[in-house]
């Protein structure tokens, strides 16, 4: 009974962990698609988009969950954080950005 007990909960632990690295592949490949985006000619300034997403955030009509990450990476992008020469999607995994996000 016992062995059975700690088999299943070992399985339901290798499950959760499984669950969480796609989720944190899912988050990276966002952080990816939205820093990307960053990187393209004709964007307003970092002011005026910061400003605007801090204003959608203040909104409750609109999707603050979106703003919220894209502050989130857009902060990461002026900051300078990730090596120039490194994909934004193998930085996002490496340093475990997800963990800053919660």
């Amino acid at each position: 009974m016992c062995s059975r007990l700690i088999k299943g909960l070992l399985l339901l632990a290798i499950a959760l962990m499984a669950a969480c690295e796609s989720d944190n592949e899912h988050f990276c490949a966002r952080y990816q698609y939205v820093y990307n985006q960053l990187l393209e000619d004709d964007l307003p300034s970092y002011t005026d988009m910061k400003s605007q997403l801090l204003n959608n955030l203040a909104n409750p009509q609109k999707n603050t969950q979106q703003a919220r990450f894209m502050l989130f990476v857009l902060e990461d992008w002026h900051s300078g954080i990730k090596p120039v020469q490194e994909d934004p999607r193998e930085f996002c995994i490496r340093i475990k950005r997800w963990q800053a996000y919660q």
